[in-house]
């Protein structure tokens, strides 16, 4: 009598399981939203469902297929018509033209600012030396504020804070951080900058 009462027990749950198979698998056809008013409409996977009322539930209705979007062709920019061999040089991106070449001296820094038009405040400190060029950002550390060239010093006049202009490191103040330093190139007589987000 155990014996026949555990197989039908087994059977009962096989009966079971197998009528609840359509009912989960369209569950999973639709929207996993639950619908909360008449009318109320989802787009799910490029399908667009609208809710309906079945008796006192609400619930999506099958939906119908959305076509897909065709992207539109975007017109080709025209290359410009050059008359001989000249190359002019032009910066990527990322590359900003910051100052002539003739205007940086040996170890003599120089503030510049930025030319880009999306980051009208961010600025560099460039010193020339013997056989580079260095870039540093002119934001202190600390706060944020303007680092400022001052006797051949870099300065923080915000709290006193003196950084090396030979790498960036942190003098003395209340800034523990080097500046940031940015790669440089020299092309047609002008200083590059390049500057990374």
């Amino acid at each position: 009598m155990a014996q026949m009462s555990r197989r039908n027990l087994i059977r009962l749950l096989a009966i079971f399981t197998v009528t609840q198979i359509p009912v989960i698998a369209e569950a999973a056809s639709g929207p996993s939203l639950i619908c909360s008013r008449v009318g109320q409409t989802i787009i799910w996977r490029n399908r667009k469902y609208t809710c309906i009322r079945a008796g006192k539930k609400l619930m999506w209705d099958k939906g119908f297929p959305l076509a897909p979007a065709s992207p539109s062709p975007s017109p080709t920019p025209r290359q410009p018509v050059q008359n001989g061999p000249t190359t002019i040089y032009s910066p990527p991106p990322q590359e900003f033209k910051v100052l002539k070449s003739a205007d940086l001296k040996i170890n003599e820094p120089k503030s510049v600012l930025n030319p880009s038009l999306s980051e009208p405040s961010r600025g560099y400190i460039l010193i020339r030396r013997e056989s580079s060029i260095l870039a540093f950002t002119n934001r202190c550390t600390h706060e944020g504020q303007e680092v400022e060239v001052s006797s051949g010093q870099l300065v923080c006049f915000r709290h006193l804070s003196y950084f090396d202009s030979g790498d960036g490191h942190v003098l003395s103040g209340p800034a523990t951080r080097t500046l940031r330093q940015f790669p440089t190139t020299e092309h047609d007589g002008y200083v590059f900058v390049i500057d990374t987000p």
